[in-house]
């Protein structure tokens, strides 16, 4: 009976049936992945919530609260296979001694649709309808991103687009809660947003905005999925089935659907579900792409600085096999 019901199923289904049976058991693979508790990562919980990862032979065992920054090491030290990371120096350097780590698909962008990263905000007391560039802030105090070197090379640009530099201004160097306290408090007067989960709460912070990425660069690309050792050692078949999972969850995410992780991340931080919801989605890239420029900008902008000490080619972070098994196999 069991016989005559399975050569009745549609091909379709039998097939998936059959993929069901090789990706279980000692087939599956086990993938260590960090992130942080951020509205950024509302595209990856569409797939794992839906079972995108599993379906691909996955078994995903997520390391929680973990900033990219601080999962690159454990990335080049195989204690982790995959992250959502920025281009570092760290991560520069670490390749250069042979660490296996690279970036294997890009994530977000500065969009002006979008533009809370990477966006200057000032008192709205002092300024109530916001500045159109730097040079209202001339000799004043801004607060940066104690932790982020990108942080740098934004005000860096905003500076140039105003015919400033750093001299120009006062850097104070603060946590990223510090930084909205003291504007607020009047400790300083700016701070450039190098995260995009205060776009709900813009509102009620009674702060005003200024200049951003997305003014002087847009479209810049600075946001990554990495992989470490296992999976860049491992059948291209398997990297390219992650991304695959993963920017289906993506496109999902960016034509509106949203996961649970949005409704409790709301909850535990106080606010507003549908204005949660509401907020912007289009800083995501729906096919993965990496904008090889934009690396190489911030590549050559890092060795200026004296935080790598030597010029990178992109081919040395960047693996791109993966991305093209993935359309080869569309």
């Amino acid at each position: 009976m069991l016989r005559r019901t399975l050569l009745l199923l549609p091909v379709a289904p039998m097939a998936a049936l059959v993929s069901c049976r090789r990706r279980s058991g000692r087939d599956r693979m086990p993938l260590r992945v960090s992130l942080s508790r951020i509205l950024t990562m509302a595209p990856f919980y569409v797939g794992y919530e839906a079972g995108y990862f599993r379906d691909a032979g996955f078994d995903i065992q997520l390391s929680k609260e973990l900033p990219g920054v601080q999962s690159l090491p454990l990335l080049a030290a195989g204690s982790l296979d995959v992250g959502f990371v920025g281009l570092t120096p760290g991560m520069v350097n670490a390749v250069r001694r042979g660490a296996r780590l690279r970036l294997v698909a890009g994530r977000e962008i500065s969009s002006r649709s979008c533009d809370i990263h990477s966006r200057i905000f000032v008192r709205a007391s002092d300024f109530p309808q916001g500045i159109p560039d730097l040079r209202p802030l001339r000799g004043r105090r801004i607060a940066l991103s104690s932790s982020s070197v990108f942080g740098y090379f934004c005000l860096d640009q905003l500076l140039a687009r105003a015919g400033m530099k750093r001299s120009d201004v006062v850097i104070r160097p603060m946590g990223a809660n510090d930084r909205l306290a003291a504007l607020r408090a009047g400790g300083v007067d700016a701070f450039l947003s190098t995260g995009s989960d205060m776009n709900p709460m813009l509102r009620q912070l009674q702060i005003a905005p200024g200049p951003g990425l997305s003014d002087v660069l847009p479209g810049f690309q600075y946001s990554y999925i990495a992989f470490g050792a296992r999976l860049l050692d491992a059948d291209v078949r398997r990297g390219a089935a992650f991304l695959r999972a993963y920017l289906r969850g993506a496109r999902e995410y960016l034509g509106g659907k949203t996961p649970a992780f949005v409704e409790q991340y709301a909850k535990d931080a106080g606010l507003d579900p549908k204005l949660v919801r509401a907020g912007c989605r289009d800083s995501f890239e729906a096919d993965g792409h990496m904008h090889q420029n934009d690396i190489k900008m911030f590549l050559d902008w890092l060795i200026t600085q004296n935080y790598i000490p030597e010029a990178a080619r992109v081919e040395s972070v960047v693996d791109t096999r993966f991305l093209n098994e993935m359309q080869r196999t569309a």
